[in-house]
């Protein structure tokens, strides 16, 4: 986890126009948000898995 958020930080960093102190700040933010969006899309990925599996199974 301290590796994911060191990137998060470092990259935000190269990305954006804060600086590393600036992106201190802001890196809980955007370790929050990245969770929130790969939770989402994992769960888009789980609904479109089961919606294609019950098509199968469908007579």
């Amino acid at each position: 986890m301290i590796g994911v958020v060191l990137a998060v930080w470092l990259l935000g960093t190269w990305v954006t126009k804060y600086s590393l102190e600036e992106m201190a700040v802001f890196t809980p933010i955007a370790v929050a948000a990245l969770g929130a969006l790969i939770g989402i899309v994992l769960l888009w990925v789980k609904i479109v898995r089961d919606s294609l599996r019950g098509r199968r199974t469908d007579p």
